[in-house]
């Protein structure tokens, strides 16, 4: 139990830096850093090292002057992110629904965030950088969980769930071998984008454009007119639309709520330093997922969360060749790159179905996964047919 500051007057200056750690875990967390803790620490005598009036000697001991210690303070993306909110604020019923789902389960909402965290100071720097409402960088959350491999019954993929035909519209390459949708920057930077379009076409209003985002531009703008044809208000809270997409404006809201007091729906936000979690690079060539995360020294499922546009696990030679790997990594992979011949980066090998032949026991003779073998192949199941051919990727490291 800690003492009240009054009652412990002669505390060495370590047990007061215990004190102070363990009374701030939750806000160093949250949002700050070791610049802010030490001026939470008090001094001997209970009064605060700020306070203009403590003269030296009124004191046992001191901390040292904050300029001469060698502390940077731990940003983290989460004040950033709050920093820049700026849509309007929605109607109280619908949030507080939405709000009261997510109390419901707050650790869902955790686990979502867990998942963001590679993708969120990317996404918030491209908000930034457009200068739009940070908000949208939580829209990953609404849309797909922030799971990257997210695909929808109606055919929507990765983390903004564009449709095939969206997607083309603005610029998105999709082939047996990679999908554009499913690419980190190349969607992030399409779904931005897409919502400033929308956001101007509906006149700057934003909840209109997030509505338009989720539903399509046209059904947004056919329930416009017909509530204007009918005397009634044209903004969101009033158009008749789905009920996700009613849905969906204040499921985004309530996230926001939520971010800004995490505390209050008993949530613990993951830790997201301001720092770059990846940086691009170029593979050079052909090069097969899992020898690149032999290099990088991560798993084969983290390198492809960050690389999830290459469906079938490889990057092809007559493809993208952009890599996103982790920034503490960057020089272990290229130097081990370099080492590598070009038959060690991939090899291919055609195998002929054959009656009898399992999918499983294919694998089990080339030493990969099943699953990886169903995703190269793109097979919706483990069913096979004899007289057909599989394309198995034999890496070598």
């Amino acid at each position: 139990m800690i003492m009240p500051r009054q009652h412990r007057p002669g505390l060495p200056l370590l047990a007061m830096v215990g004190i102070a750690l363990l009374s701030h875990t939750v806000s160093l967390h949250q949002d700050y850093g070791l610049y802010s803790l030490l001026n939470a620490i008090q001094v001997s005598d209970g009064k605060s090292h700020d306070n203009p009036q403590l003269s030296p000697a009124a004191t046992v001991a001191r901390l040292p002057d904050r300029r001469m210690l060698a502390v940077t303070p731990v940003e983290n993306v989460w004040t950033r992110l709050r920093g820049g909110f700026a849509l309007p604020a929605g109607r109280s019923g619908p949030v507080q629904v939405q709000l009261e789902r997510f109390a419901r389960d707050p650790g869902n909402v955790e686990r979502i965030m867990q998942r963001g965290t590679p993708y969120l100071r990317h996404i918030l720097n491209e908000i930034k950088q457009r200068g739009l409402p940070t908000e949208l960088a939580l829209l990953p959350a609404v849309e797909s969980a922030f799971d990257p491999f997210a695909r929808s019954a109606q055919g929507a993929a990765g983390l903004w769930q564009f449709m095939p035909r969206t997607a083309s519209h603005l610029g998105l390459k999709q082939d047996a071998w990679y999908d554009g949708r499913q690419d980190v920057i190349a969607a992030t930077a399409a779904a931005l984008d897409y919502l400033t379009h929308l956001q101007q076409r509906f006149d700057g209003d934003w909840l209109l454009a997030l509505a338009a985002y989720n539903a399509g531009p046209t059904r947004v703008q056919r329930a416009i007119r017909h509530n204007r044809n009918n005397g009634k208000p044209v903004d969101f809270w009033h158009l008749q639309l789905p009920k996700e997409t009613r849905d969906y404006v204040p499921k985004l809201l309530a996230l926001r709520a939520i971010i800004v007091t995490p505390d209050s729906y008993s949530l613990t936000l993951p830790l997201v330093p301001d720092t770059p979690y990846f940086s691009v690079v170029d593979s050079g060539g052909q090069l097969d997922l899992e020898v690149a995360a032999r290099l990088v020294g991560i798993s084969i499922d983290e390198i492809r969360r960050l690389n999830p546009a290459f469906i079938r696990q490889t990057v092809r030679r007559g493809g993208s060749h952009r890599l996103l790997i982790p920034t503490a990594r960057v020089a272990t992979f290229r130097t081990r790159l370099a080492g590598l011949t070009e038959q060690q980066r991939v090899q291919w090998v055609r195998h002929a179905i054959r009656a009898g032949d399992t999918l499983s026991a294919i694998a089990q003779r080339y030493r990969i996964k099943v699953a990886r073998l169903r995703a190269f192949n793109q097979l919706p199941d483990s069913s096979i047919r004899a007289g057909d051919l599989l394309i198995v990727p034999v890496a070598r490291g």
